[in-house]
């Protein structure tokens, strides 16, 4: 059998019940742009959005969901580089009136999950550099600083019976 080539992820595709209030939401709430807009031969609109001029767009919105389809999305999430960025979001997040937003603890990750207006999950994260065996899900306390969040996240992989340093989980992965 052929080996795969180099694959990275290029964008996603949602079906969406109203397009202009999900435009409003990912351009205003998480920052995209619109790259293009336009419909297709059945009348149906399509709308592609991206934060990276080097891609044409990470996202693209067809309106083509009706009402009272449940989404097939299980959640949508954004790489960020730090934890400073995790609480830009939550804050921007909480500005924009967003509910249901959940700051999460997962050890190997930091996270802010919100709903978008159509019920699609968004976790915004970032990446520790320590691996514990996942599920794991504590929530985090906004109400402390940066500092006392991260060591707090350290101590606690630390003290896990399934802890590893992230470049050694990383080296075992690429080895198997």
């Amino acid at each position: 059998m052929a080996s795969l080539p180099e694959m990275s992820f290029g964008h996603l595709g949602i079906n969406v019940i109203n397009i202009d209030r999900m435009v409003d939401f990912y351009t205003s709430v998480l920052g995209f742009k619109v790259t293009d807009r336009g419909s297709v031969r059945d009348g149906n609109t399509l709308v592609f959005l991206s934060r990276n001029p080097e891609e044409h767009h990470q996202i693209v919105m067809a309106d083509t969901r009706n009402e009272g389809e449940p989404s097939t999305i299980n959640q949508i999430s954004f790489r960020v580089n730090d934890f400073a960025q995790v609480r830009q979001a939550y804050d921007h997040a909480v500005a924009a009136g967003v509910e249901g937003i959940e700051p999460v603890d997962h050890g190997s990750a930091l996270s802010v999950y919100f709903r978008d207006p159509e019920g699609n999950r968004l976790e915004v994260y970032m990446a520790t550099p320590w691996y514990i065996a996942q599920p794991h899900r504590q929530l985090i306390d906004f109400d402390k600083s940066d500092e006392e969040v991260w060591k707090a996240c350290e101590e606690k992989c630390l003290a896990d019976p399934t802890y590893q340093p992230m470049d050694e989980w990383k080296a075992a992965f690429a080895a198997s």
